[in-house]
């Protein structure tokens, strides 16, 4: 039973999987290519620090975001006409584009819905349960052929290609897991099927009024390191 269960929806996903396998091992370097080679904010430097030093050099800037990599992009607006730029912190300058990959962009949109929209999202969820399936009953599997559980890692006797295929499963189950687990909860997320985890701030019901105030003089602004910043956004001219 476990068996044919391994084996039967490791054979009708196969397509399936191994395209979800090789795109997202391949999305998997650009952060860390980007983390390699995007300027990191220093130590202790502060989210007013940081936008002082972008609004200096771009006096229309609308928005500065943070990637989990620490790449830092800024959005602005100059004479009407968008600009956005890859940021030295240091500096505050535009050291690169901000102009996304679009090697990424296709891998991306082949990775979660195969170019097929909300459809693809579903097929690309039924592969990441195939391969949750496939990474149980194959557990199961090596297992029972180990002899339990507490001898998970004991040497095996057997054909070279049935050895080999234990061996990797050893190690990558872990990953498989993970990874589709993690996928089933995105998919979840993208279509709204999990609870929103918390309740929007109640709004102001009087303002100050007042504009123009320096970005130094904001606590919170002041008391929030870079490194824990998602996003910030600059409010529109003459909008108080």
């Amino acid at each position: 039973m476990i068996r044919s269960l391994h084996r039967w929806p490791g054979l009708l996903a196969l397509a399936l999987i191994t395209v979800l396998t090789l795109s997202g091992a391949a999305l998997s370097v650009f952060p860390a290519a980007e983390r390699l080679t995007a300027p990191q904010a220093a130590t202790g430097l502060t989210v007013a620090a940081l936008a002082t030093r972008i609004q200096a050099v771009y006096p229309g800037v609308e928005q500065i975001r943070r990637a989990p990599s620490g790449r830092i992009t800024a959005y602005w607006f100059d004479q009407g006409a968008p600009g956005a730029a890859v940021i030295d912190p240091a500096t505050g300058q535009g050291v690169a584009s901000a102009d996304p990959n679009q090697t990424q962009r296709w891998l991306t949109k082949l990775h979660r819905s195969l170019f097929l929209g909300d459809g693809g999202r579903i097929a690309m969820a039924v592969g990441a349960v195939a391969m949750l399936v496939l990474s149980f009953s194959g557990a199961m599997l090596v297992a029972r052929r180990a002899g339990g559980w507490r001898h998970w890692f004991t040497a095996l006797r057997g054909p070279l290609a049935g050895r080999l295929h234990v061996e990797i499963a050893r190690v990558a189950v872990v990953g498989l897991v993970l990874s589709s687990t993690t996928a089933l909860w995105m998919t979840a997320s993208t279509f709204d099927l999990l609870p929103s985890g918390g309740t929007a701030p109640a709004l102001a019901v009087e303002v100050s009024g007042e504009t123009g105030v320096a970005l130094m003089m904001m606590p919170t602004l002041g008391d929030t390191l870079v490194a824990d910043l998602r996003e910030l956004s600059f409010p529109y001219p003459g909008d108080a």
